[in-house]
């Protein structure tokens, strides 16, 4: 049946539905900060004049790919989505006035169509801000604005869990972590890790947390690996390697190789349990994560272990 609705797909509504029903997700939690619950039982009755942003907000926030659905866009459905591929192109390009210039028009041709759209535009202008070498608080500000958006009730103090985020959202406060442990400011960084990691320990049956927790797995192995609390640290590194068997992706992987090598180095290096065994445990992790970097072009990374190796295994046989 799921198969059927991803290929056919004649009614959005009814697959939206279906999959809500199927993760027992109320519709007030689903579309929470995104629309109005009487806007998503029209979606859900079959009724097709609503914003294809929404729509696709909607999906990702059950985990599914957007482009899996057949989306019927209107005039201006299709003007929003060309110049957000226009602004990316832009930012990409590192035109500054030319994205510039497109942000402001998108700000005003989606004026009260959504907040997809503003948070979108949020997300852009801090790119742009970025890209102009602006104050990184600055930066923080505009990525908090962006999600607060679709999770009003989002701030660094805040849970998270009472929504069904979608990869988007989640990937912006994983950027606001990003860059909150960048400027050194742990404490807040340690109370958005902890709600992440909450987040996603509850909604862990749904299919997108996977590759989520991946990533956040090596944002986390790293964090705690700074603060020196090893077994934290190692633990998230297993589960993160676990979320990943039967994965395609190579994401992330590599680098949870590598900071679980070096979490165990810390952890037994210079005591009693430091015996044979351990090493070889090491030396794997090493080699996997060196494979996998050096297959994937990281080079600096792939070098990095290979002189480790020298230095502190003896090891000789990569070349």
């Amino acid at each position: 049946m799921i198969r059927d609705m991803e290929v056919q797909n004649n009614n959005i509504g009814t697959a939206i539905q279906y999959f809500r029903e199927t993760y027992h997700i109320s519709q007030s939690k689903l579309c929470k900060g995104i629309c109005s619950v009487s806007t998503l039982s029209r979606i859900e009755a079959g009724e097709r004049n609503v914003d294809a942003l929404i729509l696709e907000t909607l999906l990702e926030r059950l985990g599914k790919v957007p482009h899996q659905f057949e989306l019927i866009l209107t005039d201006f459905d299709y003007n929003a989505y060309m110049c957000r591929e226009e602004i990316k192109k832009k930012i990409n390009q590192k035109d500054i006035e030319g994205a510039r210039k497109l942000i402001d028009e998108y700000d005003k041709l989606t004026t009260d169509k959504g907040t997809p759209h503003k948070q979108f535009t949020m997300v852009s202008r801090a790119l742009l801000n970025e890209l102009e070498g602006g104050d990184p608080r600055t930066n923080i500000n505009l990525l908090i604005e962006a999600i607060c958006c679709t999770v009003p009730d989002f701030n660094t103090n805040n849970e998270i869990t009472d929504y069904y985020l979608s990869v988007t959202e989640l990937n912006i406060i994983l950027d606001i972590l990003q860059k909150l442990i960048a400027l050194g400011m742990d404490d807040v960084a340690d109370k958005v890790l902890n709600q992440v990691l909450d987040y996603l320990y509850r909604h862990r049956q749904m299919a997108h947390i996977r590759n989520i927790y991946i990533k956040v797995a090596v944002i986390a192995g790293n964090f705690f690996m700074k603060h020196d609390k090893i077994d934290q640290a190692l633990e998230i590194c297993d589960n993160g390697i676990k979320m990943y068997k039967g994965s395609r992706r190579m994401d992330y992987i590599g680098d949870l190789y590598y900071i679980k090598a070096i979490l165990l180095e810390k952890k037994f290096d210079k005591t009693t349990e430091w015996e044979e065994s351990r090493k070889k445990e090491c030396l794997k992790l090493y080699l996997q994560a060196y494979c996998i970097f050096d297959f994937c072009g990281e080079s600096s990374k792939a070098e990095n272990i290979r002189n480790h190796l020298r230095e502190v295994y003896e090891w000789e046989d990569i070349v």
